[in-house]
């Protein structure tokens, strides 16, 4: 049995279609507003999930395919002003599910002869499931989260308000040269 979570949308993956299953998923308030707490925000002001699970042929690997194409909008925090922030979030993802008890008989075939699997960065994930429900809504939620600025900032924010001066990556490097410590050192050499 599949744990509840904020965003549960739990799906038997049995009753795919042969042509495919096509489902949208939107959050509702109280959904949103758990997500937010879960995900430490301000707010999470929609999710909407477009999804697409199709069964796999024998030659694949996988057993089933969910492709997803997510539209979310959030409220962050900015880290240096703590200043509300809002987020849009286009985010597209595919999982492929692998079902352990299927595939056991193909895992003895090919126990002697190790098959090395090669993924590309931009290649589905490969998801290992014992049973044929899945929560897509759990995966739409942990994707989003991901898909999440991890250091949100404001763009208009000046320095005067800060009280200190916001280096960029080059100007920062010229004060590490500049401030040696070791350098008072170099004097004493004898």
């Amino acid at each position: 049995m599949i744990e509840k979570n904020e965003f549960s949308r739990i799906f038997n993956l049995d009753l795919i279609k042969k042509i495919g299953t096509e489902l949208v998923l939107e959050a509702s308030a109280l959904e949103c507003e758990q997500l937010a707490k879960r995900f430490s925000i301000p707010q999470v002001i929609h999710i909407n999930a477009k999804c697409i699970l199709k069964k796999l042929s024998q030659k694949d690997v996988g057993d089933y395919c969910l492709k997803v194409s997510m539209n979310a909008k959030v409220i962050q925090q900015c880290v240096v002003t703590l200043n509300h922030i809002n987020e849009s979030i286009n985010e597209d993802f595919s999982i492929i599910f692998l079902q352990k008890s299927k595939n056991k008989a193909k895992i003895k075939e090919n126990e002697e002869e190790k098959k090395i699997i090669e993924f590309e960065f931009e290649d589905a994930d490969l998801e290992m499931i014992t049973q044929s429900e899945v929560d897509l809504g759990e995966y739409v939620a942990e994707y989003l989260s991901l898909s999440m600025s991890s250091y949100p900032r404001q763009s208009e924010v000046s320095q005067d308000e800060l009280g200190f001066k916001i280096l960029n990556e080059g100007e920062e490097k010229e004060l590490i040269d500049k401030k040696n410590p070791f350098n008072v050192l170099a004097s004493l050499k004898h």
